[in-house]
């Protein structure tokens, strides 16, 4: 995504000619891994209570880098709670954990490399014996941290971020969004049984389950949050999203799709794996499927256009979507990104894995609000 290649090119340049100079006295690596745990579980209880100005404590706005972060941290806030607002629904809780890859002292403080591991706990509020579902988001960051007032802030921080896409509309400032005259989106209850016996080509079962352990975002803690090795990881350089998707239509442990002269990835004996550029790139992708034939486009539009009820599906179009099924996002007529439909909530809600921004069983419209926002949703055959 393109947005996603100049932040991660920004990561990088942070990274390798940033400041590194030697700090006085040495800091901790497990006691870092717990402050920045600490300071991320705080910033996320804002998802809950919606109480921006307490996100202030946790930045250093003295300079643009901080205030930056923090303008951003409160747009995702606004989206996220009017999101859930459009939907009847409620986060009960948001966590976060941390894999802790590197620490750099610098001038100011410490830079950390970092991924950061979301838990997201939500449940639709007009149900009358309401489940709990989950999902997960795997962000990596490169975050600069000093201290204030003999605490631990963020002094910057650079990552990709699963909510980019719809901040357009949400200031900065902490004036609470005032959503309550917004249309509620009516999410009819639309309960998704998986076929435990699919039938063709595509190993739809084996499809998902590649998807889910190497989505980088999983809910079960005894993965280890990689990709799969064995290809090359395009982030930084366009984004990984539709290697991942080709991968779990293709790969022989996943989907198992044949390759032909136009799809295809060369496994060499020596390196990762690389895809042909119908492998790797969301508009070839998109084409290939529809032309080729291995996929057939159920409908495109809006997220309203997308729900509305038809004839038989009382939740729109969106309850066509299969297993191993795609969705591809596009701002206006330029295809940006592809995700894997894995699981569905308990009120039949689609949810998707994806890379770039690591996604586990996500709601699928989630991060995508802005106007110009069109899905295609792809059945393969």
């Amino acid at each position: 995504m393109k947005r996603a290649l100049k932040i991660l090119a920004l990561i990088i340049i942070c990274t390798l000619f940033g400041s590194y100079a030697s700090a006085q006295t040495k800091v901790n690596k497990e006691e870092l891994k717990i402050e920045i745990e600490n300071l991320y579980n705080n910033r996320s209880k804002v998802f809950i209570n919606g109480d921006l100005s307490a996100l202030q404590s946790y930045f250093d706005t003295s300079h643009k880098y901080g205030e930056w972060a923090l303008e951003h941290e409160i747009k995702r806030v606004k989206y996220l709670k009017h999101w859930a607002y459009q939907r009847n629904i409620e986060f009960k809780d948001v966590k976060s954990s941390v894999i802790l890859y590197k620490v750099y002292n610098t001038k100011k403080g410490v830079r950390l490399a970092l991924k950061e591991l979301y838990k997201f706990n939500y449940f639709y509020k007009n149900d009358s014996n309401p489940t709990i579902n989950s999902f997960g988001v795997g962000i990596k960051h490169t975050v600069d941290l000093t201290k204030k007032n003999d605490k631990w802030v963020i002094f910057s921080d650079w990552y990709t971020d699963c909510f980019e896409d719809a901040l357009k509309s949400y200031t900065g400032d902490i004036t609470p969004w005032d959503f309550s005259k917004d249309e509620v989106f009516s999410i009819e209850n639309c309960p998704k049984v998986i076929n435990e016996n699919y039938e063709g080509r595509y190993d739809r079962l084996k499809a998902i389950k590649y998807a889910d352990k190497y989505c980088g975002a999983s809910l079960d803690y005894n993965t280890d949050y990689k990709y799969n090795k064995k290809y090359k990881d395009y982030n930084g350089i366009g984004g990984d999203c539709t290697n991942f998707a080709s991968q779990v239509l293709g790969d022989k442990d996943a989907g198992g799709l044949k390759f032909d002269g136009s799809w295809h990835c060369n496994y060499p004996k020596y390196g990762m794996a690389e895809g042909s550029k119908a492998f790797v790139n969301a508009d070839a992708f998109r084409n290939y499927l529809l032309y080729s034939g291995k996929g057939k486009l159920i409908k495109r539009g809006d997220f309203k256009q997308l729900i509305t009820p038809i004839e038989g599906y009382p939740c729109g179009s969106v309850q066509k979507l299969e297993p191993g099924d795609l969705i591809c996002y596009a701002k206006g007529h330029d295809i940006d990104h592809f995700a894997i439909v894995t699981s569905w909530d308990s009120r039949g809600y689609p949810l998707i894995n994806s890379h770039t921004t690591d996604r586990y069983h996500v709601p699928w419209d989630l991060g995508w609000g802005d106007k110009n926002i069109f899905f295609h949703l792809i059945h393969i055959r």
